[in-house]
């Protein structure tokens, strides 16, 4: 598990919110890279300071209310998204609170909503369709 945090949920995120920053989505980038950290500080305070581990919470509460912010700017993002951002405020908050299992199910939920939305933008690009077609729309129209 802990190479999954360091791996897939640290440095691809962080590799992702530098390939965000250069494409100039400000959203992206905050949210990668900020996850990414996350994930990086969490396998090294398992790994190297487990005595640190009964303060985990302050963090979780503290991404809890980042994501809560985030969760916002979806609004006016699409429907996949603002799936995503609310199951994930919502689990940082369980688990912050200790409810770990209630967390834990909902973070697989938020897991399976990120994991659609990815797989929603790639094959609207391989089937050439807009990927609002399988992203839904947003949840509160951007003004033109």
């Amino acid at each position: 598990m802990l190479g999954l945090a360091a791996f897939y949920g640290g440095l691809a995120q962080l590799v992702a919110g530098i390939l965000e920053y250069f494409k100039g989505n400000t959203f992206g980038y905050v949210a990668f890279f900020t996850y990414g950290a996350f994930w990086e500080w969490f396998y090294l305070t398992v790994a190297f300071f487990p005595s640190s581990l009964p303060y985990v919470s302050i963090v979780l509460w503290a991404f809890g209310i980042f994501t809560f912010v985030m969760w916002i700017g979806t609004f006016r993002a699409n429907t996949a998204l603002f799936v995503v951002f609310l199951l994930l405020w919502i689990t940082f908050f369980l688990l912050a609170a200790g409810a770990t299992t209630a967390g834990g199910y909902v973070g697989i939920l938020t897991a399976l909503a990120a994991w659609y939305a990815a797989f929603a933008q790639v094959l609207a690009e391989m089937w050439g369709k807009p990927a609002g077609a399988f992203l839904g729309p947003p949840l509160v129209k951007p003004k033109k």
